[in-house]
Parts: C-alpha cells; structure tokens; sequence
C-alpha cells in the first residue's frame, strides 16, 4: 500500500476500520461502556468490531473473541479494560497483530505513586515504541470522530461533525466539552482525551489539530506539562494558523495535588504558564463555560473586534445599574450618547420610565422587530461604538411556567440530553424568523449586535439552547450574562490587538 505524505503522521490514530474491546463486562449484556458508547454511535454498521473476553461467546449480535490473536481481520486499534498487571500480555498479543493504536483506558501506572507500577508504565512504552505502536493514555477515554461513529461517552453525541478540535486530558471534561458545547450548536471535527499522557501527549495532538484541514478552532484541556519544548514549539504553530483556547487544570496549591493524584501531572506557575500562552498567541479561560464563549465570540460578528465601546439597552433601572458595574469592572467602555444621536431616539422612546443615556432603559421585546430596527440603526450612527449589548425580554413562545432552573446537569435521562444536542426545533418559525431579522439589521449597520440572555427570564432550557444555536447559526453573539459577555468580548479585544 502507497504511503500518504500528505497524512499527519498520527492522523490513523482517528480513523480505524477495526476496533478491538478488550475486557468487555460478562456481567452487562452489552458489554460495558465501551461497547454501549461504540454501538450506540453505529461504528459496526460499517467497520469491523471485535469485543475480547475468554468467558463469553457473544455481546449482543457480535462474536466475542478469547483474545485478539483469535479475531479473524487485521485491528487498527485496541481499547484496554483490562487491570494493569495484565496490560505487559496484550502489548505483546498487540505487536503479533500488528495493531497500530492501544488505547489504555487501564489506570494504576505512574498517577499511583507506585515505583513498581511507574516502570511498568514505562516498560510498556518502550516496547510499543518499539514495534511502532502508538500509545493513547493510560487512564483516558480515547477519541470520539463522528465521522467515523467512534465514541467514548454512552449518551449520544451529535452524529454530525463540525469544525472544532479538542485535546483534553480528562475524560470527564472531554465528554462535558462534547455536550455543553454542543447544546448550544457547536460541533466536533475530533475529541481526544489522553489521560497521563505516556506516550502521545498534547504537543502531539496541537501538531496534528494545526495541520487538520477539517479542524478550525481549537481547544486543549491540560493539567501537565512532560516536554516543554515540544509543547511550546507545537502550541505556537497551531496558535498560528488557528484560534486555540487552552484550559490550565492544576493552578492552585489543592489543584496540583488534584492533577498529581489524577494524572501524575506536575502544574507549575499560573502566571507564568498564562503568560507564555498569551505570548505565543493562545487565549487562555478559566473554565468551560469560558471557552464556549470564546468559540460562540469567535464564530459571531465579534470575530475582529479590537476596541470596547459598548452601547447597552435593557430594561429596568437596577438592571441597568448593575449591568453598568459589571461592565465598567471588566473594561467594558459604556460611549456617551451623542446629542443628534438622543434627538432621534426621543422620536419613537416614550419620555416617561425610560432613559436614553448609556446604558438605555427601555423595555423592547426581541419580537417588536419594527422598533429594534430603528434603536439598532439609530444607536449605529453614535460616534463611539463598537457593539451593541441587547438585553431581551420575554420571548412570545416562552411559557411562564417553565423555568431555566431545569439545568443540563440535572437531566438524567440520556433522551432528554439527546433532544438537547441534536436540536429538536421549538417554535422555529418565530424563533428563526426574529434571530435572521437581528442579524440582517447588524449587517446593515455595520456592528455587532450582542444578545444578553437575562437569567430572570422564564423559558426552558431547551427555549435558551435553541436561541443560541440559532444566533450561531446566524452570526450573531448570544451569552448567558452581561459578566461572560464582557470578560469574553474584552480577551478576543487583546487577542485581535497582540494578533496585529
């Protein structure tokens, strides 16, 4: 077969046609995590799936295999389940197979402070290197690549790819990466999650993503660091061609013997760790939630924003109050309305309960398009502004006695967190009709228009997720608060300057 000098070298590690279980459950009929995740996304519909265990013949409608010398094709990739002391006789069934990926899932080698264990981790790497096996892990959940049906997590993923990259090295935030982000429209190019890292590590998975021509954004979630060099040198490159936004676990005294007992990772100074970031032209957040609006900011009008000359409208005067604050503690500027400017607001703003001074107190619902259009064209025409913040109101296919109380968190049937990733339309009509109507208007006047969701607001999660998607779907910038909206809109503001 004629080598690829186009592949990345790691790029097959994303794209096996056989998958080989081994350590499936004889005590679940569907043989455990693994295997549910995997069926569940459909990979054996059209690749080879092989679960592995001596003491049972079948999983579901597939044939399990004592080992995977006995399985009959050649296996791309093996996922272990197996405890760790067992690991040294798979490696060695791994080579006679000629596998090309092991996937550990196995914990208990150098995170157990163990000096027997920590050699037997290194052991196994050196002879995988050996034979040319790559090694994901140990102690990770491995890859999920909808397009090729692979998946680690046994609720159900989008099934539809998209254009974001994610290196975590916990399993646990990949998989909340995977469905946080997704509720509100975003979708996945890859997800990794490589554990302690023993053998591929994030230097290799930023090479890869920089160079991955369906990846567009980038997202890494570390706790540490095992080669400097290669990690700043590949941090670089991937900064360079891609917006990447890199989540440092570990920066506390508590978190570092967190990250030392969870991955044997070592942290070191968050400040210094920021600041190379930011250096090498990274955006570094604090938290998930941080990077998701770093992505919605990115994939909005807000893309090029460099300076923070804001306008806000709202409705209610503490709102207004507070709203100014939050705005002003993380540089936000709020632009003096000009006097032409206020002339043409009082022709269609009531004199009564309202204010016209910034921020702008007068209660318009996103439905009353006609008044919006002329608030947003008015307020285009001020000499000081770089975007607009819009607080809504009540939406009209909102019903007042649901609550956003109801959180992602709290859902525990796999039904409902499915209906919220994949986006089953509520009210779409109005819904749509009201967000492309915003985002024509903010291609008319030439700045960006930022929806602020309220939290008092009524409506169910499903009402917010799906204003949010569409608003990503149409260019247009949607948070949760005034708060992330100005931390975010102030990070992309100096990384678009440190970028010129």
């Amino acid at each position: 077969m004629t080598k690829n000098i186009n592949k990345h070298p790691i790029d097959f590690i994303f794209h096996p046609q056989s998958i080989a279980v081994v350590g499936v459950s004889s005590s679940e009929p569907d043989g455990g995590n693994f295997m549910r995740a995997l069926q569940n996304a459909g990979y054996h519909k059209k690749h080879k799936l092989y679960p592995i265990n001596p003491k049972i013949n079948k999983i579901g409608d597939l044939k399990c295999y004592p080992t995977i010398l006995d399985c009959p094709n050649d296996i791309d990739y093996v996922i272990s389940r197996i405890p760790a002391p067992f690991v040294p006789e798979l490696l060695d069934q791994c080579i006679k197979k000629k596998v090309k990926t092991l996937h550990l899932f196995t914990a208990g080698f150098n995170e157990t402070g163990n000096k027997e264990r920590e050699e037997l981790g290194i052991e196994i790497i050196k002879k995988a290197h050996k034979a040319g096996i790559r090694v994901i892990g140990p102690n990770c959940m491995g890859i999920y690549v909808p397009d090729e049906q692979i998946s680690f997590t046994e609720e159900a993923p989008p099934e539809d790819s998209g254009n974001v990259f994610v290196a975590s090295q916990s399993g646990v935030l990949a998989a909340e990466f995977i469905f946080r982000l997704a509720s509100r429209g975003i979708r996945f190019s890859k997800v990794v999650s490589f554990g302690n890292a023993a053998d591929l590590g994030v230097h290799d998975f930023l090479d890869y993503a920089a160079n991955d021509e369906q990846t567009k954004y980038v997202i890494t979630y570390i706790e540490g660091i095992s080669n400097g060099k290669k990690f700043l040198s590949s941090l670089k490159k991937c900064a360079l061609k891609k917006p990447t936004i890199v989540l440092k676990g570990g920066v506390t005294d508590s978190g570092a013997r967190a990250a030392s007992s969870h991955t044997g990772s070592l942290a070191g100074s968050a400040e210094i760790f920021t600041a190379i970031c930011n250096q090498y032209g990274a955006i570094t957040v604090e938290s998930i939630e941080e990077a998701q609006d770093v992505l919605v900011t990115l994939q909005s009008s807000l893309s090029h924003i460099n300076d923070s000359n804001i306008i806000s409208i709202s409705s209610g005067g503490g709102n207004s109050v507070l709203s100014s604050d939050i705005m002003d503690k993380y540089g936000m500027r709020l632009s003096a309305i000009d006097k032409l400017v206020k002339i043409q607001l009082r022709k269609f703003i009531p004199l009564a309960g309202t204010s016209i001074d910034n921020p702008i107190d007068f209660g318009v619902g996103m439905d009353q398009v006609d008044i919006l259009r002329k608030l947003f064209v008015t307020l285009s025409k001020n000499k000081n502004v770089s975007s607009i913040f819009y607080s809504y109101g009540l939406m009209p296919w909102m019903k007042p006695n649901n609550s956003k109380a109801s959180s992602l968190n709290s859902n525990k049937n796999n039904n409902i967190i499915k209906k919220l990733v994949t986006h089953k339309k509520i009210h779409t009509h109005s819904a749509e009709g009201l967000i492309i109507e915003l985002s024509k208007i903010q291609k008319k006047i030439k700045v960006p228009i930022v929806i602020i969701h309220r939290s008092r607001i009524s409506g169910s999660l499903d009402d917010i997720n799906q204003i949010a998607t569409l608003c990503l779907k149409h260019n247009v910038a949607f948070f949760d608060s005034i708060t992330r909206a100005s931390k975010i809109i102030k990070k992309i503001t100096r990384w678009n300057k440190d970028r010129i």
